[in-house]
């Protein structure tokens, strides 16, 4: 049996046992792997191949385009000179409502997306949109996914007794040297002026969604997840039990955090849980004016229209009050990384930050935040030379 196709069913099953973004980041693994195995036999690959595969890798340049609205214009209103209103052009052109407040906005959106707005327009892509490419090098990250994606199932045929060694696993291969991708926070200093920008914002659902995740810490599809069920204002808990994202070519999942430690109780900080009592209010009033298409819902971040809000929207909303008040446009996880490395200087114990952030292990927090950590070492030490001074 080819790899390819050995490969293809294993895909397959992966899309009923795991989630979706795992399988449609698959298929996109196995058509770089397969220009190089697809076509060998599963018995005859061999470490030569897939080390060949991980050189190439190291070696290759990653061309990444994007398309940037011209200045002075606006999308939904063209639409509406064109006879349509933006939810048709949304429909149209199969985009979220986030792609086109993006692009009025002066993001960056994919050079596909723009095209499929300029098609429903009947405008060439070059008269409202500036292309531009830029290329770089894989992160270290990157290339072991691919390695990591050939050895799970090389490991399941081995299982199966189809090859007799994984050549994919580390016995086999010259370790990957690649470059780690810098984490990309707000200091202290700027973290505090977003706290208190946040504290004057008026939309209620910005103030909200962008306060849950720099004072919380979570994912931004764990903040897309939640319900009201899952805060206990008596308590002042957070509980994290299921996540919502988008999945190019299926829409909107809600599905269980990708692994058990994910699933966890949080504390409330008192600022964030007398925000959550405001919003509450704030909630019900629209949930009686929206009933008849809110329905029961009892998510936290609901549109006006009744659906839950794409993961993807509070970028757009952190970019627009970071711009305000003339901070770093970070994005929505580096939020979270932030709040994680605070803890850690601020000489948290590394299980408890760990236990925070919902990872997996506590070696994955270190190894994530090991300088920050040193900084923390660092501080421990001042202390413990005041004290004995």
């Amino acid at each position: 049996m080819r790899f390819a196709d050995y490969a293809a069913e294993w895909l397959e099953r992966t899309k009923r046992d795991h989630s979706l973004t795992y399988y449609t980041k698959g298929i996109r693994c196995l058509k770089f792997i397969n220009k190089y195995i697809g076509n060998v036999p599963l018995c005859k690959i061999t470490p030569v191949m897939i080390q060949k595969m991980i050189d190439d890798l190291l070696a290759h340049q990653v061309v990444r385009s994007t398309a940037k609205l011209k200045d002075g214009i606006n999308l939904t209103m063209l639409a509406h000179k064109k006879g349509m209103k933006q939810k048709e052009l949304e429909e149209q052109a199969g985009i979220s409502r986030g792609t086109i407040f993006q692009a009025n906005r002066g993001s960056n959106i994919m050079p596909d997306k723009a095209e499929a707005i300029c098609k429903v327009l009947g405008v060439p892509l070059e008269q409202l949109f500036a292309v531009e490419s830029s290329s770089h090098g894989y992160s270290k990250e990157s290339m072991m996914k691919y390695r990591r994606f050939i050895s799970t199932i090389l490991a399941t045929a081995k299982r199966q007794r189809l090859v007799e060694h994984n050549f994919a696993s580390g016995d086999y291969l010259i370790p990957i040297k690649g470059h780690k991708k810098e984490i990309r926070i707000l200091n202290d200093q700027e973290a505090k002026v977003l706290a208190n920008a946040l504290q004057q914002e008026t939309n209620m659902r910005w103030k909200t969604a962008l306060m849950i995740v720099l004072f919380m810490g979570i994912r931004r599809g764990e903040l897309a997840g939640l319900e009201w069920k899952d805060i206990d204002f008596e308590k002042a808990t957070m509980k994290i039990s299921r996540s919502t994202y988008e999945v190019e070519g299926f829409g909107l999942i809600t599905k269980e955090p990708k692994t058990e430690t994910s699933k966890r109780i949080i504390s409330i900080p008192d600022k964030l849980l007398e925000q959550l009592q405001a919003y509450r209010e704030w909630w019900k009033t629209r949930h009686s004016f929206f009933h008849e298409v809110w329905g029961n819902t009892d998510r936290l971040m609901i549109s006006d229209e009744g659906k839950p809000i794409p993961p993807g929207m509070y970028i757009v909303w952190l970019k627009k009050i970071l711009s305000r008040n003339n901070l770093p446009l970070v994005t929505l996880h580096s939020l979270r990384h932030t709040n994680i490395t605070l803890q850690l200087i601020a000489g948290i114990d590394l299980k408890t930050v760990s236990a925070r952030a919902g990872h997996a292990r506590a070696s994955t927090t270190s190894d994530f935040y090991s300088h920050y950590i040193r900084n923390s070492d660092i501080h421990a030490s001042e202390i413990i030379n005041k004290l004995f001074g």
